[in-house]
């Protein structure tokens, strides 16, 4: 993706994150004494949230909607292979998974780093990290709080509840297994972080979810290969 299309989908999964973390943290304050050792922003909700929450939240998805709007333009910049090459200029489908820490931990920078580097993504653009095919991201991972990013002369200083992984299709491999190859490498890196892998609402990933991604792919796939077809002929 583009470099103004990778930045707002970043800002708009950062917003979103510091949201979630914002309303997890509530009631963290009058129970830090009795759990000092524990990270205050993963303590479970307890407090009814505030007016600005709500207000921040509709940010959040104004925000996600300019995203979507973006990630829809005609200026898209991947291009697919095989069955589902496309022309520039088709609809794109972004696929949103987070890879969250335990309560009461967080990742390492240090440690993100190597386990990134032994999964084969690569520290590049925007300072985040890209699993690549023939040089072009299949997908990228974010720190999925403020500042979104790893500087790599920072990363002793890091901590994070958790990282949030985008793929934009199409991209420089088949849909399908663009989907399949996603989902492999964040279950690698979510147990090698002792961590899970979670859908875009934080949500523990279920079979169901599973099912019901492949299911959003396929579909694009198939409307990818009408499109085509209607413009051959």
């Amino acid at each position: 993706m583009d470099s103004l299309r990778l930045t707002l989908v970043i800002v708009g999964l950062v917003i979103v994150g510091g949201i979630y973390l914002k309303f997890r943290s509530s009631g963290s304050k009058e129970n830090a004494s009795d759990n000092d050792d524990l990270i205050p922003v993963l303590t479970p909700i307890d407090d009814e949230p505030e007016q600005d929450d709500f207000d921040a939240l509709s940010e959040v998805i104004s925000r996600r909607d300019q995203v979507e709007q973006h990630t829809k333009q005609t200026d898209a910049s991947f291009t697919a292979v095989d069955d589902s090459r496309v022309e520039s200029g088709t609809e794109t489908l972004l696929i949103v998974l987070n890879i969250m820490s335990e309560k009461g931990h967080v990742f390492s920078g240090e440690n993100i780093h190597a386990v990134m580097s032994t999964a084969g993504l690569v520290h590049g653009e925007h300072q985040i990290y890209h699993y690549l095919k023939d040089g072009v991201a299949v997908f990228s991972i974010a720190n999925a709080v403020e500042p979104g990013f790893f500087e790599l002369d920072k990363l002793d200083s890091i901590a994070t509840p958790g990282l949030a992984v985008f793929l934009q299709l199409p991209g420089p491999v088949e849909c399908r297994q663009a989907f399949d190859t996603l989902l492999e490498v964040s279950q690698q890196l979510a147990e090698a972080l002792a961590g899970n892998v979670c859908d875009e609402n934080r949500n523990v990933l279920s079979a169901q979810t599973i099912t019901h991604l492949k299911d959003k792919v396929e579909t694009y796939r198939l409307k990818q290969h009408v499109s085509l077809r209607s413009k051959h002929h």
